[in-house]
Parts: structure tokens; C-alpha cells; sequence
């Protein structure tokens, strides 16, 4: 019984990173981005390189805990690929002290 706890505990914490948006950060649109805003894409190189952003700052998500010091400290504005990404990367800027303005998801297929 205990055992069913620890996993069912560990699961919904998972879940909960990944899954659950951050309260009170919100998507913006493209019209409405802030000037004093750092625009932090988190997409792959790849994607990036293809589709890229004018004055974004590019660090992949997978590389964010190794070169997060290289982000200014003002607003910023997340722009990933997928929600999931979004998530735990707005979490994890929260953790080291950063300001986060908002998020915009780029790449995402309707239909």
C-alpha cells in the first residue's frame, strides 16, 4: 500500500511540472510583445535556424540549466514549441530568481 503511494506521488508531481500551466503567466500576442522584454526561444537549433526570431536570444530547452546565466535580468518572454516545453521551462526561470512577462507558442498545428 505504501509502495502504490510513493509511485501514485511521484506520478502526479511529474504530471503536475509538465502538464499544469504556471499561474498567472499568460500567452501574448505577436501585437502586444513588450519593448523592454528579452524574446528567450527555446526551440531547437534547428527550428530556430529555419524560422528564426529577430532579436531573440536562442537556448534549446535541453541546454537552459547549463547556459541560464547568459539570460539578462529583465521581463522575459518565453517562446517554445510546445506547451510542455513551456511549462517546465517557466518553472525552472521561476526557481532562479527571473521575471517572466508572458509566452507565445510557435510551430503549433491546428487541425
Amino acid at each position: 500500500m505504501l509502495v502504490i503511494v510513493i509511485i501514485s506521488t511521484f506520478m502526479g508531481l511529474f504530471a503536475y511540472k509538465r502538464y499544469i500551466p504556471v499561474f498567472g503567466i499568460s500567452a501574448v500576442l505577436e501585437n502586444k510583445l513588450e519593448n523592454d522584454s528579452v524574446l528567450l526561444d527555446l526551440r531547437d537549433y534547428q527550428t530556430s535556424y529555419n524560422k528564426p526570431i529577430k532579436g531573440s536570444i536562442n537556448i534549446p530547452f535541453a541546454y537552459l540549466k547549463r547556459y541560464y546565466k547568459e539570460i539578462p535580468n529583465k521581463k522575459i518572454l518565453i517562446l517554445a514549441s510546445d506547451t510542455i516545453e513551456k511549462n517546465l521551462a517557466i518553472r525552472f526561470l521561476l526557481r532562479r530568481g527571473f521575471s517572466i512577462s508572458g509566452f507565445m507558442i510557435l510551430n503549433r498545428k491546428w487541425g
